[in-house]
């Protein structure tokens, strides 16, 4: 790999940092510093790298309208399906990173899968994690199982808006409450837990599954180092070609 992309790799992976804490601390990230990573990408690419190399800027504003189409497409399915909802944060984060991409025009790919990847590694964490507390959900198998990847049980009044909960409260009859489980994406956490905490503490309830909201830039910084540690052994690049030749 080449010396001169050495600083925008240390500099991309130093907003990203930033990015996770603001992330952890005020659950926003923050844009500007987006598009200062956006900027200095351009700059320092175009002083330093590309300079009027017209094949390499080609090659370069080629990726970028695959990243511009990629990232569009799963916020249009995001307004469509909860299922498929990712943050407009993270969407900004990786189009930010595709201004530094100077490996790949599938980088970005890449780094998407690799982000989803690592995010799947979460719940065998926490499933770990509860046999070993040995928290046992009362519900059917399914749904306990599913409980037990996804979160754990946690009090009241230690829940934050940095969970969601994985439990609701469903009225049988004359203020009578029956708690269900729910496994639909929550958009609006905070507004879910106020509703449930009320219910709560009149069926006298001090404990209820929740899933604790873990930052999806996280993810990608995670994968954009690992990303950057294949490239180094030239890994990333035989893989592009490959797909690309069977594209």
């Amino acid at each position: 790999m080449n010396e001169l992309y050495i600083p925008i790799i240390v500099f991309t992976i130093i907003i990203l940092g930033y990015m996770t804490y603001q992330d952890f601390k005020y659950r926003e990230i923050n844009i500007i510093s987006l598009i200062a990573l956006a900027l200095f990408s351009i700059l320092y690419l175009w002083l330093f790298i590309f300079k009027s190399d017209v094949v390499l800027w080609n090659k370069y504003l080629l990726q970028l309208l695959i990243s511009f189409v990629f990232i569009l497409i799963f916020f249009t399915l995001g307004k469509f399906s909860k299922f498929v909802y990712i943050g407009e944060g993270d969407l900004y984060t990786i189009l930010a990173i595709s201004f530094t991409n100077i490996f790949s025009v599938l980088f970005i790919l890449f780094l998407f899968l690799l982000s989803l990847l690592v995010t799947l590694l979460i719940p065998i964490s926490i499933f770990v994690y509860n046999l070993s507390m040995r928290h046992k959900p009362n519900y059917g198998f399914l749904s306990s199982l599913f409980l037990m990847f996804l979160g754990y049980p946690l009090k009241l009044k230690s829940i934050t808006n940095f969970y969601t909960p994985l439990e609701r409260f469903e009225e049988i009859k004359d203020n009578k409450y029956l708690k269900v489980v729910n496994f639909k994406p929550n958009i609006e956490p905070t507004k879910e837990l106020s509703k449930i905490k009320k219910i709560a503490n009149l069926e006298k309830v001090e404990k209820i599954w929740v899933s604790p909201l873990i930052p999806f830039v996280i993810s990608i910084l995670i994968s954009y180092i690992i990303l950057i540690i294949i490239i180094v052994n030239d890994g990333l690049l035989v893989v592009s070609n490959f797909i690309i030749n069977i594209l």
